[in-house]
């Protein structure tokens, strides 16, 4: 059981003389699923509301918030349901899915953008058509803001004209295209793989073939496993999925201790000091010294300093292929890019220049060559994806960053 909240946003300027609300409330409450329960329903708008329509509002169990004066209207009801949705989230912990709703559904897409990133699932409800096939790359799902209640759900049963998506079919798709280019597939990137192919895909939502529900996405990928639909290899640390019949490769374990070694500095084998001629015995203090720092008494010349790189730009990035051993990049570095990427999200260009000008600023102290690697990272990991299909080259933060660092 999964629990979903409904917001409704109107100016009192779009509602007829007779002060009715686009739709009829009950269409909204038809548009979860059977398994879905609603615990929050609340009309927000920008000056108080007929009698009639308020009475019968606050029958329908919806509560009430009226904002105060503003010149510019619009602007004031995405800002004030900006404002509750943050209030909310922050009360009902328990929430995973928000319907918004509204007349001029154009206001409804900053806050669901947000939503979506936060890791919610988003269905916008209007009465025009058009505009909300327009905002599909911000939802999950749109629909018709009716006045019949069941008129709703059918009609947004009918706009997703294509077949649903099995998760099942579009995990072994994913899993064989990784196989087919040589890449070792681990979880780490597998579930954000199926985020993009299926934006609504939540293995919380399912249950396995014992009928229990699960918990986290490797129970979604043991229960393909146990379908023969996959295999799971544990390795060390890491999960491995291969395909049906595939050999288990012998270099896996390997791989995996070359990474261990590159990743960690290795100590310096302490030597032992020669002696210089004759008799002469080795000084026992300079001894334990070299002992004890791993190299040598004798002076070393110093290391050249390795030179800082120029102005970087898109061609010094790979922002198509993944690399399952790239290490994690830091974690204050992704919450820079939270923070300088839009909800529309950034070009890489745009990206370089913000943090070109974060670093000119002094406010991100770090070189051109930590940079590009501590991006890079970023990309391989798949910490950052493109904002929807229609574009590609437009990049922002995946939602379950802090998960994928975690694990690696």
């Amino acid at each position: 059981m999964s629990d979903t909240a409904i917001f409704i946003s109107i100016s009192t300027d779009e509602l007829p003389d007779s002060g009715q609300l686009p739709g009829d409330l009950r269409s909204l409450k038809q548009l979860p699923n059977s398994d879905e329960r609603i615990v929050h329903v609340e009309v927000i708008s920008d000056n108080p509301l007929s009698e009639k329509t308020a009475s019968m509002l606050l029958d329908g169990g919806a509560s009430l918030t009226v904002l105060a004066s503003a010149s510019d209207t619009s602007a004031a009801l995405t800002g004030g349901l900006m404002v509750r949705l943050h209030e909310f989230m922050c009360t009902y912990a328990h929430i995973s899915q928000f319907i918004l709703a509204g007349s001029d559904t154009e206001r409804l897409a900053s806050p669901a953008a947000f939503l979506q990133r936060a890791g919610y699932n988003v269905i916008i409800a209007g009465t025009d058509r058009g505009t909300l096939d327009g905002l599909r790359s911000v939802c999950d799902d749109v629909a018709i803001w009716s006045g019949r209640s069941q008129n709703a759900k059918s009609s947004r049963d009918d706009s997703d004209s294509a077949p649903k998506l099995d998760p099942y079919e579009i995990l072994v798709d994913e899993v064989t295209r990784g196989r087919e280019k040589g890449q070792r597939v681990l979880l780490t990137s597998l579930k954000q793989r199926m985020r993009r192919r299926m934006r609504r895909f939540d293995e919380t939502r399912m249950k396995d073939q014992d009928g229990r529900p699960m918990r986290k996405f490797k129970d979604f990928i043991s229960d393909a496993a146990s379908r023969n639909l996959i295999q799971l290899v544990e390795k060390g640390n890491a999960s491995h999925v291969l395909l049906p019949g595939e050999d288990i490769p012998e270099d896996t374990d390997e791989e995996d201790n070359a990474v261990s070694e590159e990743t960690t500095p290795r100590k310096k084998r302490p030597s032992r000091r020669s002696a210089p001629s004759g008799n002469a015995e080795v000084d026992p203090l300079l001894d334990t010294v070299d002992m004890v720092e791993g190299g040598s008494a004798e002076a070393e010349a110093p290391a050249e300093e390795e030179q800082d790189l120029p102005t970087l730009t898109e061609a010094d990035f790979d922002v198509k292929n993944i690399n399952e051993d790239a290490p994690a990049p830091p974690v204050e570095f992704i919450e820079l890019l939270e923070k300088l990427i839009p909800e529309n999200g950034d070009s890489l260009a745009e990206l370089l220049i913000k943090i070109s000008e974060k670093q000119s600023s002094g406010d991100w102290k770090s070189t051109n060559r930590e940079l590009k690697k501590d991006l890079q990272d970023s990309f391989y990991n798949e910490l950052l994806e493109p904002v929807s299909e229609e574009s590609p080259t437009r990049y922002v933060v995946v939602d379950d960053w802090k998960g994928i660092i975690d694990f690696l």
